[in-house]
């Protein structure tokens, strides 16, 4: 009996430390293999493969672009450490750009058509080979060329980069409901927003003003201090900036007011940062997004189009604000039987966007999410932290205090997703999306667990 239950307790460490024993004993063998060395030596002499794959490749040089059925499904640079610089180098005068890097994972071989008919750039390899991938656990693949070894990559891992490469999808018909869904949230946020409320800032001039700059100016400053300070990867740093450039999210007057802090001061700070990010958002982005792609060598191509990102978002905050003030006015009674019902509708709505941009994607996000884990973690703590620590540096009363923390620390990233999205500005680019979409998730988290640690503290020290 005891036996059973000594072996019982090794099972666990048996699939652990047995799966990366056999791991690396794969590992030893593929050292061996030769370059040049058919199919049926590398089976005799490592074993069959976990998965094989019928892939296209395209070189340009040593980089490779891989295709399978049609679509491409990795990008692998010759040197792993090396970068393609979007710098623009001088070639006998002429200036040059690397094809390779406007591709992206997830492409087709038609949209790389439609791309390059727009940017009237050639993306033709230099050499196309038709082979076969062979998968030997996850992290060991051989690459076959007419049932010759071409290559053997030994212990291949996830890593920020790979997110740079990735564009995640989505169909005409989710663009359409993530339009929609933006468009119902802010009509639902300018249900509670009056006229009298814009009046009621000039009464307090002081608190807005802490409120409006700890979002559109420091948040956005420190951001850009903290991408320079850890240099992530481009799509990861551009998802960061984009997020900090947006405004406070629509669930931000409920934290609030759970966290019993100045709800009037919420509400009012929600219209006037509803209404600035009109100007604030493509602006923000613009300005510490260039910054930044000056300040690094960008791996990839990032288009910063201000006019375009302007002209989205007025559309998706302006219109819907305006239509839900003028419907406040002109049906004050309905306003109010609608406006709470419309609130929880958005929260929930808002949650279930975020939840369709995950499984439209599912499979990246379940590879990748944990490389961003810890980023989105740092990124809203600071959030946070800039809120309360510029609010007491003011000498702010607690409740105040509470209101500038949360309004600062939820973000907007429903707004960025869309953005993110819009194929006229980045058109799904991986680390962005992956940023947006997991700070939609963990800000509720974060903001609901601060909220309910408050909720249960009275807000003393009420000097105003």
């Amino acid at each position: 009996m005891n036996t059973i239950k000594k072996s019982l307790l090794l099972l666990p460490l048996f699939f652990l430390f047995g799966g990366k024993a056999e791991a690396q004993t794969i590992a030893n063998k593929l050292k061996l293999v030769s370059i040049g060395a058919d199919s049926t030596a590398l089976i005799h002499s490592v074993g069959e493969p976990t998965r094989k794959e019928s892939v296209v490749r395209w070189f340009y040089g040593k980089d490779q672009v891989v295709f399978a059925q049609g679509k491409i499904i990795d990008i692998r640079l010759h040197e792993r450490s090396r970068k393609i610089s979007l710098k623009k180098e001088k070639v006998s005068g002429n200036e040059i750009v690397s094809p390779i890097s406007h591709l992206r994972i997830g492409m087709t071989e038609q949209e790389i058509s439609t791309l390059e008919e727009e940017l009237s750039l050639s993306f033709t390899p230099d050499l196309s080979v038709t082979g076969t991938d062979w998968y030997f656990t996850k992290r060991h693949r051989v690459e076959l060329t007419d049932g010759k070894v071409e290559k053997v990559d030994l212990h291949i891992k996830a890593n920020l980069e790979k997110l740079d490469w990735i564009r995640l999808n989505f169909s005409n018909g989710s663009l359409l409901f993530m339009y929609i869904t933006i468009a119902f949230v802010m009509f639902g946020v300018a249900l509670g927003i009056k006229l009298k409320d814009f009046r009621d800032l000039a009464k307090r001039p002081k608190l807005v003003f802490i409120g409006w700059s700890s979002q559109f100016i420091l948040l956005p400053l420190l951001t850009f201090i903290l991408v320079l300070i850890i240099r992530p990867t481009p799509s990861i740093a551009m998802g960061m900036i984009l997020v900090a450039a947006c405004p406070g999210g629509n669930v931000s007057n409920f934290m609030s007011s759970l966290a019993k802090g100045n709800v009037a001061l919420s509400v009012s700070l929600t219209a006037i940062a509803t209404i600035s990010a009109i100007i604030m958002t493509p602006f923000n982005f613009w300005l510490w997004g260039s910054l930044y792609s000056k300040a690094s060598e960008l791996a990839i191509w990032v288009s910063i189009d201000i006019w375009e990102m302007l002209r989205t978002v007025f559309i998706l905050l302006g219109i819907p604000i305006v239509l839900g003030i003028w419907f406040t006015k002109q049906f004050p009674v309905l306003t109010q039987k609608i406006k709470k019902p419309i609130s929880w509708m958005s929260i929930f709505i808002f949650i279930g966007y975020i939840a369709a941009a995950l499984m439209q994607n599912i499979n990246y996000f379940l590879m990748y999410i944990h490389l961003i884990f810890l980023i989105v973690l740092i990124h809203n703590a600071m959030a946070l932290f800039t809120g309360y620590g510029f609010s007491k540096m003011c000498r702010l009363s607690n409740d105040n205090v509470r209101t500038i923390t949360v309004e600062t620390g939820i973000q907007n990233s429903a707004l960025g997703l869309v953005l993110i999205f819009n194929p006229a500005l980045f058109n799904g680019l991986g680390g962005m999306a992956f940023i947006a979409a997991w700070w939609g998730i963990w800000h509720i988290i974060a903001g609901l667990t601060i909220a309910f640690f408050w909720s249960r503290r009275e807000p003393l020290g009420m000097l105003k």
